[in-house]
C-alpha cells in the first residue's frame, strides 16, 4: 500500500500574516493621524466625519445624541466661517483690520510672552546695592555676553527681603530698584550692552525665593537682582528705535 503524502508545511507561520495584518491597519491609522493633523479645509473635514459615521454605522452613544442636521456653530463650522471671512488666510486670528494712520508714528502694545532667565541671580549684601567683585566677573562673562547685541527687551529686576534690609532706611522698593540700577549700569558700562534693551524694574520683597527660618528673615538669595530676556523687541514698543527723532 502507497504511503500517504503528507502535507506541505507552509514556509510562513500563520501568525506573521495576522501580524502584517495588524501593523497595516496600525500604519493607516498614522496616516489618517498626520493626514487630520492640520484641517486646512474645515468643511470637507467635516465630511469626512459625517461618511465615516455612516460606514461605521454610528448613531451617538453614551451621553451622545444623533442630529441629523448640521451644526451650524461646532467648532469645525465656526473655522470655515472665519476662513471665508479673513480670506482663506492660514491663520484666522490674525487682526486684518488695518489701522488708521496718523501725523506720528505708533505702536501697539504687545505681551512680552515668557521670560528666560539670563545667568545666574546677582547677591547683594544686606541694605546694599554695591555689586560684589564676584558678581562683576559673572556679570562679564555669563550675563553681558548673552545679551550683548540682541534687540529684545530685557528685563533687570531688583528684589529685597528682611528685617535688616528694613534697618538700612531704605524701603523695599527702593532698595531694589537702585540694585536693578546698579547692574544695568555696570552691564552698560562693563559689559557693552545696548542700554535701549534695558528695563529697570523693582520687584521689592514680593517674589522671595525662599524663606529661610520659620521668622522669614533667612533666604540671602532673596537680595538679588535677575535679568531676563522677553520675546519683544525695541521696533514693537518704540516708534522711533533708532533715536533719530526729538524724543531721544
Amino acid at each position: 500500500m502507497p504511503k500517504k503524502k503528507e502535507a506541505p508545511k507552509a514556509e510562513v507561520p500563520e501568525w506573521v500574516l495576522t501580524f502584517g495584518d495588524l501593523m497595516s491597519l496600525l500604519l493607516c491609522f498614522f496616516i489618517l493621524l498626520a493626514a487630520f493633523s492640520e484641517i486646512k479645509k474645515p468643511r470637507e473635514y467635516q465630511d469626512i466625519i459625517e461618511s465615516i459615521n455612516e460606514a461605521m454605522g454610528a448613531s451617538g452613544g453614551m451621553g451622545l445624541a444623533h442630529i441629523l442636521e448640521r451644526i451650524d456653530n461646532s467648532m469645525v463650522t465656526n473655522k470655515d466661517e472665519r476662513a471665508r471671512r479673513d480670506d482663506n488666510k492660514r491663520s484666522t486670528d490674525e487682526n486684518v483690520t488695518p489701522n488708521v494712520p496718523g501725523k506720528e508714528s505708533q505702536v501697539s502694545i504687545v505681551q512680552e510672552g515668557a521670560r528666560h532667565a539670563i545667568g545666574a541671580s546677582i547677591v547683594f549684601e544686606a541694605g546694599s546695592y554695591e555689586i560684589s567683585k564676584r558678581d562683576q566677573d559673572m556679570i562679564r562673562t555669563q550675563i553681558a555676553p548673552k545679551i550683548r547685541g540682541l534687540n529684545y527687551i530685557c528685563p533687570v529686576v531688583g528684589h529685597a527681603w528682611g528685617v535688616e534690609e528694613k534697618r538700612s532706611g531704605l524701603g523695599f522698593d527702593e532698595l531694589a530698584y537702585k540694585r536693578a540700577q546698579a547692574v544695568k549700569d555696570f552691564l552698560v558700562r562693563e559689559g557693552g550692552v545696548d542700554p535701549t534693551i534695558l528695563r529697570v524694574e523693582s520687584a521689592g520683597n514680593t517674589e522671595p525665593i525662599e524663606l529661610g527660618s520659620s521668622s522669614g528673615q533667612g533666604g540671602d538669595t532673596n537680595r538679588r537682582v535677575q535679568i531676563y530676556q522677553t520675546g519683544r523687541t525695541i521696533e514693537q514698543t518704540h516708534p522711533d528705535p533708532n533715536f533719530t527723532g526729538a524724543g531721544g
